[in-house]
């Protein structure tokens, strides 16, 4: 609520500043002449009326509260001050209220047309719209994890011309229109605050797709080499520009897709265990999770993890996955546990 009424402050104050300035020089001059005049007028019937007592009945009366605890009884006091100040009083509270409104009816505009700037910290960053079924599967996923639940999502996308109402209606979801190529695009999203970028593929463009991907991933490798960057690409042969471009991860559709087909060939079922294994959305999950101190060998990191609910299934140890060791394999400093568990171990 705080980052939401500082925001309409800011917007207000940079659109509207000359007028701001204007009505509260008004508001204060006004405020001024009620609470003088009325300890004038009315002191004269009301000795014990103070500046306390007359500044509280010029706030009463200017913001149309009218409590009625106190009043002008004098003709002075009710014509030469209660009637200005009642009229100019509503006169400016409805002009404020007018103002903020249409700063807020602006501001929301602006956030759902993409032209907001970003000013969030460890959020993530979608790159492409690649449908909105597709978006939401993304989102859903994202919130499913503990690590990421909490996470503001930032979609950029220079086709999009605002974002559609079923991403309106979720959670902590932004938009920035532009291109993810273009550091102007990448700062309006704060990526250097972004704790993490995903590059979507466009199924519908799949030989422009990988081109436009290439060229945001160097952008954002050059600009912010420390942000993990998750590439989509479609190309095989494109997987190896990704990685020269020294993005983080790289998951190639074409080559899933292929691998999938052949094992759900030789063994029916196969395709329905590794998507559950793959959703954070229900089921047991594949975790990679640093291996614990303490664990020298296989056979002791099967000790510390193997439980009900969690299941050691190999170590990945730089670039190479090997699955299901013998007890006697020595750990090395580095090595990632690969998990199958209902949570994320902690």
């Amino acid at each position: 609520m705080v980052q939401l009424l500082m925001m309409i402050f800011r917007r207000f104050a940079v659109l509207r500043s000359v007028q701001v300035l204007r009505v509260c020089i008004v508001f204060f001059a006004l405020l001024l002449y009620a609470t003088a005049g009325y300890r004038y007028f009315e002191g004269r019937v009301n000795p014990d009326l103070g500046w306390g007592d007359s500044l509280w009945w010029a706030i009463v009366t200017m913001t149309t509260v009218g409590y009625g605890d106190l009043y002008p009884s004098t003709a002075a006091g009710r014509f030469l001050v209660g009637f200005p100040t009642m009229l100019l009083g509503v006169s400016i509270l409805g002009y404020v209220l007018s103002v903020v409104a249409t700063a807020m009816v602006e501001s929301r505009l602006k956030e759902i047309k993409g032209m907001n700037d970003i000013e969030l910290n460890n959020h993530i960053l979608i790159c492409n719209f690649a449908g909105l079924e597709k978006t939401l599967q993304l989102i859903h996923e994202i919130r499913q994890d503990e690590s990421t639940r909490e996470a503001h999502v930032v979609i950029i996308d220079e086709q999009l011309d605002e974002l559609p109402p079923e991403l309106q209606q979720q959670e902590n979801v932004h938009y920035v229109k532009g291109s993810p190529a273009r550091e102007s695009t990448l700062e309006k999203a704060n990526m250097a605050g972004a704790r993490a970028v995903i590059l979507q593929a466009d199924p519908s463009r799949p030989k422009e797709s990988d081109i436009a991907n290439l060229r945001a991933a160097l952008t954002i490798e050059t600009l912010c080499p420390e942000i993990f960057s998750c590439v989509e690409c479609i190309d095989p042969d494109s997987a190896v520009f990704f990685e020269r471009a020294n993005c983080d991860s790289v998951v190639c559709i074409a080559t899933l897709s292929g691998q999938m087909v052949v094992q759900e060939l030789q063994d029916p079922g196969v395709s329905a265990v590794v998507a559950e294994l793959t959703s954070n959305r229900h089921g047991r999950q594949f975790y990679l999770v640093d291996v614990a101190q303490g664990c020298s060998d296989f056979k002791a990191a099967k000790a510390h993890y193997d439980n009900d609910e969690t299941l050691l299934m190999g170590i990945r140890r730089k670039e190479e996955n090997i699955l299901l060791p013998k007890p006697g394999f020595k750990l090395e400093p580095g090595d990632r546990a690969v998990l199958v568990a209902a949570t994320r171990p902690a």
